[in-house]
């Protein structure tokens, strides 16, 4: 992931752009956030926030608001193969008016762009398909807070069309189904969401629905 005071480095202080906007409402969950984390939605797409410490003597809102939309465009221009649009930058700004702190919050067409862009793998498919695709093997093993089940071929037909998770990030992550497994070291939060700070390797996590 990038650090906001990584991405400055090397750029040349630009003009304020106009700020695009994804169409989140007001009360979007991700305006209370104070710290990085992300949300996968039901329809693959996702929201990503990087909360970094705001040193105003280097830079302004709207200076880093420019170049987070310079980004955001140079990769478009990239990674855009149809009509949709790989990366939008929602908002920035100072979460919660804490001027010690700024939020850049991002949306993605789909998990894939999220990857692209910040170099975390991150997969949003079924288990039949991840399997499919040699992503979840045979012998894995998920846990739940009654003990722990194995992807063995039984398993594998009877959750093959529950959603499923997998990702190297290593954040919080607001899920778009209740959880059902977790491969080991995925922490679940009392909202629902997961944390998968402290996860070695690939994290897994398989829902209900």
């Amino acid at each position: 992931m990038k650090k906001i005071c990584g991405m400055i480095a090397g750029w040349v202080v630009i003009l304020a752009m106009g700020l695009a906007l994804c169409g989140c409402g007001n009360d979007a969950a991700w305006e209370k956030w104070t710290e990085g984390q992300l949300a996968v939605q039901k329809d693959g797409q996702v929201i990503y926030c990087v909360v970094d410490h705001f040193d105003k003597s280097f830079y302004d809102l709207n200076e880093l608001t420019g170049m987070a939309v310079e980004e955001a465009a140079f990769f478009n221009g990239k990674n855009k193969t149809g009509e949709g649009v790989p990366v939008t930058v929602a908002d920035v700004s100072m979460p919660a008016g804490d001027e010690e702190l700024v939020r850049v919050t991002y949306q993605f067409d789909k998990a894939a762009s999220f990857a692209a862009f910040t170099g975390e793998s991150l997969f949003f498919e079924t288990v039949e398909e991840a399997i499919s695709a040699k992503r979840l093997f045979t012998g894995t093993t998920l846990y739940d807070d009654a003990g722990s089940i194995i992807m063995d071929e039984e398993n594998k037909q009877k959750y093959q069309q529950r959603h499923i998770i997998l990702t190297d990030a290593k954040t919080i992550i607001h899920v778009p189904y209740d959880v059902l497994y977790c491969s080991i070291g995925v922490k679940r939060l009392r909202d629902g969401s997961v944390d998968t700070s402290d996860c070695e390797g690939t994290a897994v996590i398989l829902m209900k629905k």
